[in-house]
């Protein structure tokens, strides 16, 4: 693999709980992506003339340690396989000094004809570029909890309202958070799903000051995302939120995010969470009565 990232975590992007927010995972591993681009022969700087973009189509995560503030932060990127107009990207991330491994992406990419909008063929040569730095998906990358059929892909208002999913995010996209492509970055709208979990866990009987005042914090192990239409800046988006189920120390949810204009699906998001101690970063078992109010399979 190339080494695609170097960075650090700042104070600003860790949260309450006290590690870095889920945001700024997906932030670094796109700014990432721009050497991976260069990698394959496309870079961003030549997108205008050559008429294609490099795109984010899936991503599966886990979150495997904690990266805390002043903890210094390396991405190594691989290329797991390539098709004509998709692709599967892994990227892995850990703490520089120790090496220890923080998390992991799998990501289904594809080439993106900025005219027309739709998926298009490889430039030439990038096939046998991506050759260079071809990988294999390691077993601490795939799927422990969420397995690929995990996620919803028939996404529509209409299921959102008989599942009985309840709004948790209500925003429009600001001109900073659209990246080379002109479309919402991933970062930002990993970012409105951060913003929804506070209001899922206050629906599900456990504010961030309850948890506070408790002496516990959150954290996301495991997610998947796949992405189905484009944002762009001035648009407005709202996410509905479903409380799938619960385990002893787990619990699965979704967000599913769309266009507030057209009620189109945006994206779509299935996640695997936990309380911890916040003394001792361990995880705890989910009080009953959280635990009765994932009942929407």
């Amino acid at each position: 693999m190339i080494d695609a990232y170097r960075g650090y975590v700042s104070v600003q992007e860790c949260d309450e709980m006290g590690h870095m927010n889920i945001q700024h995972y997906i932030g670094k591993t796109s700014d990432s992506s721009f050497h991976v681009r260069h990698a394959l022969g496309m870079p961003a700087s030549e997108q205008e003339t050559s008429g294609r973009g490099y795109i984010a189509l899936e991503h599966h995560i886990r979150f495997h340690r904690e990266l805390r503030a002043s903890d210094l932060v390396a991405v190594k990127s691989g290329i797991v396989e390539m098709g004509e107009r998709t692709g599967v990207k892994y990227q892995e991330m850990r703490e520089a000094l120790s090496d220890r491994l923080a998390a992991t992406f799998v990501v289904n990419i594809g080439c993106l004809d900025l005219e027309t909008r739709r998926l298009t063929q490889w430039p030439v040569g990038t096939k046998a570029r991506a050759e260079t730095f071809r990988t294999e998906l390691p077993d601490h990358a795939k799927p422990r909890g969420l397995p690929r059929e995990a996620i919803e892909r028939d996404v529509s208002l209409a299921r959102a309202d008989d599942d009985g999913m309840f709004e948790s995010n209500r925003s429009a996209v600001n001109p900073w958070e659209c990246d080379t492509n002109q479309h919402m970055n991933a970062r930002f709208i990993m970012s409105r799903i951060s913003d929804c979990q506070g209001h899922m866990w206050a629906h599900a009987g456990l504010s961030r000051h309850e948890q506070m005042a408790m002496g516990l914090a959150t954290a996301t192990v495991e997610m998947r995302l796949i992405y189905f239409k484009e944002l762009n800046a001035g648009d407005i988006l709202f996410v509905r939120t479903g409380l799938v189920e619960a385990t002893d120390k787990t619990l699965r949810y979704r967000h599913w995010m769309f266009n507030a204009v057209t009620n189109e699906p945006i994206c779509a998001a299935e996640g695997l969470g936990l309380l911890f101690d916040k003394e001792t970063r361990k995880a705890v078992t989910i009080p009953a009565q959280v635990a009765k109010k994932f009942d929407h399979a």
